[in-house]
């Protein structure tokens, strides 16, 4: 499990947020990915995205810090879905109203060319039922 692709993939993204490389993060989405920014608020698209996690580094005073911990892998065909545990840290925002732990869900889809996307990211997980 440890060399899977996508969590590969999944390792790519969180550098790239942790660094502030937002390029490098809107490209680990396919072209209509949705991101769950909070319960509630949805974005769709790469460009969206990558705003949307700009505005998020920001609220959490460039400190962001993202990692996974477990993770389980479900692949079907060219699709996975992946559950994981999410770390978010941010020592520069202590007084976050958003968990800092989470139990993620993510859907990835296989490319022609065999990469891995991140079609739906949303690390709230099954919080969002109320």
């Amino acid at each position: 499990m440890d060399d899977h692709a996508v969590k590969q993939e999944i390792a790519r993204a969180d550098k790239a947020i942790n660094d502030r490389d937002f390029d490098t993060v809107a490209n680990c989405y396919t072209e209509d990915a949705v991101l769950v920014v909070k319960p509630g608020t949805l974005v769709q698209g790469r460009e969206a995205i990558k705003i949307a996690l700009q505005k998020i580094s920001d609220y959490f005073n460039n400190s962001l810090k993202v990692s996974q911990g477990d993770m389980v892998i479900i692949e079907t065909g060219d699709i996975a879905l992946v559950l994981s545990k999410t770390y978010i840290e941010s020592p520069d925002k202590p007084d976050s109203e958003f968990s800092t732990e989470r139990k993620a869900i993510y859907v990835y889809k296989k490319t022609t060319d065999g990469k891995w996307l991140c079609a739906i990211d949303n690390s709230y997980g099954v919080e969002l039922i109320s």
